[in-house]
């Protein structure tokens, strides 16, 4: 008894200490929900809100004259609240990258809550309400042929709204066609000075413009690059990830007009900023860089939550007319695994490899048809047994392409985006520097389950990015004849300012009748270049690189017209080269003549009092010509 009142006396003596410690525990604990850090970040400036397909990094392509089913999430994501009834739906469509945006209404025919047929993740669920609402509008055939920002407003009972918009979602299509192109772009990577990395490299990349100091150029390469697609017109673009860097800083302050802000935040809002220039409908794949978690250092934030608000599903399925497409998650790992820590020498997480999550194989290097056989397809959950059904679904299409950051096959198999070293267990340097930290972990599950898969599923092309280097070979069907080529493609950045036979580049793939035409610039592998003197297939000195390949301007002229030049430093003809150009509305409305090309099609500012007219001119471009297009205004009557 007297060692209880013993205690007793000296709790009581201590008592402020151990107060002390009971709120310094409090406050480490709680420190995450009640500090500042919460109103940072893309948590607070979500640009995916009700309107969840189709979105900028998933849009839809769709027939003028069809129906669009597009689906509004009046709970934004939050099942475990009661469902929001909503009365009706209004929708518009609204030019987008246009120097003179028209707007249309779209009829809206029904509405029908239901599971989501687009977010693979939002799938109905066991005892889960997952609905939202099915919402049919219908493209009216006299919609002009272009990419549309896409507004739905949902009308509530108590008379209240609920709107929102997604930029560059929809773009309206005369046909789909059995020949067709699309562009692959990969490892953009947008940062500027703010970033000390020691690889950094900062030709043509200056600091994000902040409309005050004319000295800030911004990413002046990805500018040029935008320009160069949107003259080249493929009819979708497919981006496969790590659009940012963001493992340099956790918080910082970026000045006027941002003030503090996690790197995520920064980079990924600039660089969507600057991807708002694209007039290409864009379908995007997440990234390494894109995928990491900041932890109590940073906003709290899972950036895989934030691509959902940024971009659309982790991983999805679109389809442009027969042919099938899945844009995947190869950076599948648990939260804990891509949670960044501070290393002192640099920010890192456990893992960066690839990895595809749901009861397939552990990692081994190599391919052996032995573990291909022992694994059971059946017994798939998550992201493979997704796969699995897709592809499945998908079987009668023309084609099936499978676009993911790591490849799981490149190299013949071998399993290089997915080691934590690139020869496993043999690089002494590479082992002892993953050891510290420093190499970046993998050894991740699932590859040859995927690969199992794609062969299976008949996948014809695949396309990836992650090593900033082109590489093109072909996987062999095991199960049967036929096979799978595998594109890797270079980076968009520059990488270094030294020589080098890598470049910034883009894959441009060219489909016809359900086969692959054309997927190199020059053979065996090598990327189209982005930059004039690009000695592609040899070794070039990048940091002399500054004349975009495909050079364009448009000049008014004094009478109202307006002429496009277009110089094309490549060694192939630019065929079916595309701009927009904008003149004063003709007297009497009648057309402008044109030289040197030829008119697609042509839609005025205002259906009631136009000031311009907005035609959409295409032209051939030899290699090495430069070429001019002059609009004139039409004679007087």
């Amino acid at each position: 008894m007297s060692s209880r009142k013993g205690i007793a006396r000296k709790a009581v003596a201590i008592w402020p200490l151990i107060l002390v410690l009971a709120v310094s525990l409090f406050g480490t604990l709680a420190y995450p929900h009640f500090s500042g850090k919460r109103d940072l970040g893309i948590q607070k400036k979500a640009l995916i809100k009700q309107l969840i397909y189709p979105t900028f990094g998933n849009p839809a392509i769709a027939m003028k004259g069809t129906d669009l089913v597009v689906e509004f999430d009046p709970r934004n994501r939050k099942f475990g609240d009661p469902f929001v009834p909503v009365k009706s739906f209004t929708a518009r469509a609204r030019t987008s990258a246009d120097p003179y945006p028209i707007t249309a209404r779209l009829q809206v025919s029904s509405a029908t809550p239901g599971p989501s047929t687009r977010w693979p993740e939002y799938a109905a669920r066991a005892g889960s309400d997952m609905r939202v609402y099915l919402v049919t509008v219908q493209l009216p055939q006299t919609l002009p042929a272009d990419l549309y920002d896409l507004t739905l407003q949902g009308n509530l009972p108590d008379g209240g709204r609920i709107t929102d918009t997604q930029p560059h979602a929809l773009d309206a299509v005369d046909s789909f066609k059995d020949d067709f192109s699309f562009v692959q772009m990969t490892d953009i990577h947008m940062f500027g000075p703010e970033l000390n990395y020691s690889f950094a490299n900062y030709h043509m990349r200056g600091e994000r413009a902040n409309g005050i100091d004319p000295r800030r150029k911004g990413a002046v390469y990805y500018a040029d690059e935008i320009s160069q697609i949107n003259t080249v017109k493929p009819d979708f673009c497919i981006f496969t990830g790590d659009f940012i860097y963001g493992q340099e800083y956790f918080l910082q302050d970026q000045e006027r007009p941002w003030g503090l802000t996690t790197e995520y935040e920064y980079e990924m809002l600039w660089f969507y900023q600057e991807t708002m220039k694209l007039d290409v409908p864009v379908f995007t794949a997440i990234g390494n860089h894109d995928s990491f978690a900041e932890g109590d250092q940073g906003a709290h934030e899972d950036w895989f939550d934030n691509w959902r608000r940024l971009f659309g599903p982790l991983y999805h399925s679109f389809d442009y007319g027969d042919y099938h497409f899945l844009a995947l998650n190869s950076q599948d790992w648990p939260l804990s695994h891509r949670t960044l820590k501070d290393l002192n020498v640099s920010i890192q997480s456990d893992k960066y490899k690839g990895q595809f999550q749901g009861g397939g194989d552990p990692w081994a290097p190599g391919v052996d048809k032995q573990r291909f056989a022992v694994i059971d397809e059946g017994r798939l959950t998550g992201q493979l047994a997704w796969i699995r059904d897709d592809l499945a679904a998908h079987q009668g299409s023309k084609m099936r392409v499978v676009a993911t950051h790591q490849d799981p096959w490149r190299k013949q198999g071998s399993g290089m985006m997915w080691a934590s070293q690139l020869v496993p267990m043999q690089d002494f340097f590479n082992n002892l520097k993953s050891t510290f930290g420093f190499a970046g972990y993998g050894d991740g599950a699932g590859r040859l389950a995927a690969l199992k898969l794609f062969s299976e599923g008949n996948v014809d092309l695949e396309i990836s990015g992650h090593l900033h280097s082109d590489y093109v070979e072909t996987m062999p069907r095991f199960q049967g004849p036929g096979q799978m080529i595998s594109a890797n493609t270079t980076c968009s950045q520059f990488a270094t300012a030294a020589p080098s036979n890598s470049y910034p580049g883009y894959r441009f793939v060219k489909i016809r009748n359900g086969k692959v035409a054309s997927l190199n610039y020059a053979e065996p592998k090598w990327s189209y270049p982005f930059f004039a003197g690009t000695q592609v297939g040899g070794i070039t000195d990048l940091g002399k690189l500054t004349t975009p390949a495909i050079e364009v301007g448009v000049q008014s002229s004094t009478g109202g017209g307006a002429t496009l030049v277009i110089k094309n430093h490549l060694d192939k003809t630019l065929v079916g080269a595309f701009a927009k150009m904008a003149v004063t509305y003709p007297a009497g409305g009648r057309d402008y003549a044109i030289k040197g090309g030829r008119i697609e099609a042509s839609h005025d500012s205002s259906v009631t009092e136009a000031t311009h007219r907005v035609y959409y001119v295409r032209t051939d471009v030899a290699a090495g010509e430069t070429r001019l297009v002059t609009l004139s205004p039409p004679a007087a009557p």
